[in-house]
C-alpha cells in the first residue's frame, strides 16, 4: 500500500470510527473536514486526486462502521459531477438511480425514488436517458421512507424545478451496485470479526463457544463469505479503473448478495439472542446486509445482466474473456 493510500486509510478508520454516535450534522462536518467525499475529485479542485481503488478502501470502512451518512453516494456524486462539468454547490450532496420524469430545458418535472438521505441532503445527482441533473432539495415535495436499517430512502418529487444539467455518458445503477458491494464487504469484515470475538469469550458448559466443532465448521463458512465478497469487490473496483467494469460489476453485485444472506444467518446463529439485542452492535450491521442486498439490484437482476453479458460473447469466448479479465 502507497503512502498516500494508507493516509487515506488511517484517516478514514479515524473519522468514520469517531462519529459512529454523534449526529448526522456534526458526522457530516467531521467528514466534510477530512474531505472523503472528494476522494475521487482531482487536485486542482481541491480532491484526493484517487482512483477507484482508494473508493474502495473508504465505501469499505462505511460498510464496517455502519455509517449513518451517504458518504459513498457523496463520493459518486462529486465524481459524476466533475467528470460532466457541473459545480456542487457545499452541503450534503447524494444520489439517485431510480429517476423519472422530463427535463425542459433547465426545469425539472419528476420523481427521484429511493433517495439516501434525500431528506437531508441539499442537492441530489440523477441520470435521466443520458442527462446528468442537479436538484435541490428545497424544491422538491418529499415523501418518507427507509430501508430495514432505518436508512432514510425517500421519495421526491419536483414540478418545473430549476435544475442544473449536463450530457453524461454513465449508468447510475451499476455504480449504486459497485458501493452497495464495497459497503457489504466491509460490513461482513465487522460481522465476521465480532461472531469470532464472541465466540472465543462465550462459554458453555464449561468452555468457549468457538472450541465446539459445529461453531468452528459455522464461523469457517462466514470467513469463506467474507473473504469472497471482499475479493469480489477488489476486483470490480479495480475493473472501474480500467474503464469497463459491467462483467465484474454483475459479477461482484451477485456474489456479494448471496454472501450477506449466509452470513447474516451464521452471525446470528453463533450469537444466539444476544445478536438481536439493541445495545449490541451486530443487528446495526446485519440489518444493512438485508437492505444492501436489494439496493443497486438484487440476485435475479444481476444474474440476468450477467448471464446476457455473457450469451452475447458466445459460449467459446466466455474462457478467454474471463482469463483476459483477471490478467
Amino acid at each position: 500500500m502507497s503512502e498516500l493510500r494508507t493516509l487515506l486509510a488511517d484517516t478514514t478508520t479515524k473519522v468514520l470510527g469517531d462519529i459512529r454516535d454523534t449526529s448526522l450534522e456534526a458526522s457530516w462536518k467531521r467528514i466534510t473536514d477530512a474531505g472523503l467525499a472528494n476522494v475521487l475529485a482531482n487536485e486542482e479542485s481541491g480532491g484526493f486526486g484517487g482512483t477507484w481503488e482508494d473508493v474502495l478502501i473508504v465505501v469499505k470502512a462505511c460498510g464496517y462502521f455502519a455509517t449513518p451518512a451517504p458518504l459513498p453516494e457523496a463520493i459518486l456524486a462529486t465524481h459524476l459531477a466533475q467528470a460532466a462539468g457541473v459545480a456542487l454547490t457545499d452541503g450534503m450532496v447524494t444520489i439517485c438511480a431510480n429517476a423519472t420524469g422530463k427535463i425542459d430545458g433547465t426545469r425539472f418535472t419528476g420523481t427521484l425514488r429511493g433517495v439516501p438521505w434525500g431528506r437531508n441532503a441539499s442537492h441530489i445527482v440523477a441520470l435521466i436517458e443520458g442527462t446528468l441533473l442537479v436538484a435541490s432539495r428545497a424544491d422538491a415535495q418529499i415523501e418518507e421512507h427507509q430501508n430495514p436499517a432505518a436508512e432514510p430512502r425517500d421519495t421526491l418529487r419536483f414540478e418545473g424545478a430549476k435544475v442544473e444539467t449536463a450530457r453524461a455518458e454513465a449508468d447510475m445503477l451499476p455504480a449504486l451496485a459497485l458501493l452497495r458491494t464495497g459497503q457489504i464487504a466491509g460490513a461482513l469484515d465487522h460481522a465476521l470479526e465480532l461472531s469470532v470475538g464472541y465466540t472465543r469469550e462465550r462459554q458453555q458448559f464449561g468452555r468457549p463457544l468457538a472450541q465446539f466443532q459445529a461453531i468452528q465448521q459455522q464461523l469457517a463458512v462466514l470467513a469463506e463469505e467474507t473473504a469472497a465478497a471482499g475479493m469480489a469487490a477488489a476486483a470490480s473496483f479495480k475493473a472501474m479503473d480500467r474503464g469497463d467494469a459491467d462483467f465484474e460489476i454483475a459479477a461482484a453485485k451477485l456474489r456479494s448478495n448471496r454472501a450477506a444472506r449466509t452470513a447474516t444467518g451464521i452471525a446470528h446463529q453463533v450469537h444466539g439472542a444476544m445478536g438481536f439485542t439493541a445495545e449490541y452492535s451486530l443487528h446495526h450491521l446485519t440489518r444493512r446486509l438485508w437492505a444492501w442486498q436489494t439496493e443497486g439490484g438484487n440476485e435475479r437482476f444481476w444474474g440476468e445482466r450477467l448471464g446476457t453479458l455473457v450469451a452475447a460473447r458466445g459460449s467459446k469466448a466466455f474462457w478467454g474473456d474471463l482469463v483476459a479479465r483477471n490478467e
